[in-house]
């Protein structure tokens, strides 16, 4: 594998040099790097609406899953001429971005298993027009629990006038994500998501948290408002997770949510293509929801 040969493969009019093709990335699984690429563009058309012109993280692998990963924001010196690619001026640094297949292949070639966007997209780096509520069940809580916590942030959302739309994380958890018009700024929108989580703690604290010791939030659900700050990300939709299986984040139906047959590694880079076939995207609505948060009693 250190002599192997890069691929080159012609991507969107690109020419891409995909390196390293059969380095296992999975090694309980055996899963290469060319078979995670092969995913990711299997599933390009339903992903990409969803991170358009989003700033991605790089969480790179370099020795496969169970190796030591490192994470860059910004670019290294040279990249591709054809990388879309925006200027953060706090920060005087330029973040890759994924809008093109190509632009998703370069960043999955960079060792990047996994996908981590931002909540905003280039056109307002510090608006989001994506709100997450991350539901993380601590020690002793059963996915059941959290897929009933999931429910009732939906529920919640409903009462407010939102729509909104689960995914699993590919680990024990569920986001639920709510998409907003791009007008308020992260700590605005941050702020708006901690006083419902409050709220929500204070109707249903026999399963909710917003405490992020380890120990207070046993056999709960911890409510994590962190993610919609400014620059933070989480797995996003469709993403593979650096874990055994090679699970992924997939949208889910409130039905499928509800119905107590949902389990956190059902969906995979093996059986999210057929899904796909079969339902398409059961998140496409998500880019275009642009709604308006609603003012808090």
């Amino acid at each position: 594998m250190p002599n192997e040969e890069p691929l080159l493969v012609e991507v969107d009019g690109q020419r891409l040099r995909i390196t390293h093709p059969t380095k296992v990335m999975f090694p309980d699984d055996g899963i290469t790097k060319a078979e995670i690429l092969q995913y990711y563009a299997a599933i390009a058309p339903v992903l990409l609406p969803h991170i358009h012109d989003r700033p991605v993280i790089i969480h790179a692998f370099p020795h496969g899953v169970t190796g030591r990963p490192y994470h860059r924001r910004w670019l290294a010196k040279n990249p591709p001429s054809f990388l879309s690619r925006v200027y953060v001026d706090d920060e005087d640094e330029y973040a890759p971005v994924v809008s093109t297949t190509a632009d998703l292949l370069w960043v999955v070639n960079q060792d990047s298993v996994e996908l981590h966007p931002w909540q905003s997209r280039t056109a307002h780096l510090h608006e989001p027009d994506l709100v997450v509520f991350d539901l993380d069940p601590g020690q002793g809580t059963p996915f059941d629990r959290t897929c009933e916590a999931a429910l009732i942030i939906k529920e919640v959302l409903d009462q407010l006038g939102l729509l909104s739309r689960a995914k699993t994380t590919g680990g024990k958890g569920i986001h639920v994500n709510v998409g907003v018009a791009p007008e308020l700024d992260h700590d605005i929108v941050r702020d708006w998501v901690i006083r419902v989580a409050e709220l929500i703690r204070q109707h249903r604290g026999d399963l909710f948290t917003t405490e992020y010791a380890h120990h207070r939030r046993v056999g709960k659900v911890l409510l994590d408002y962190n993610q919609n700050g400014y620059q933070r990300s989480t797995a996003g939709i469709y993403s593979v997770r650096p874990t055994p299986g090679a699970p992924v984040s997939a949208p889910v139906t409130w039905a499928e949510v509800a119905s107590g047959t949902l389990t956190p590694d059902q969906f995979t880079i093996h059986t999210m293509p057929a899904r796909i076939d079969a339902l398409g995207d059961v998140a496409a609505a998500l880019p275009t929801t642009h709604q308006h948060l609603p003012k808090l009693a």
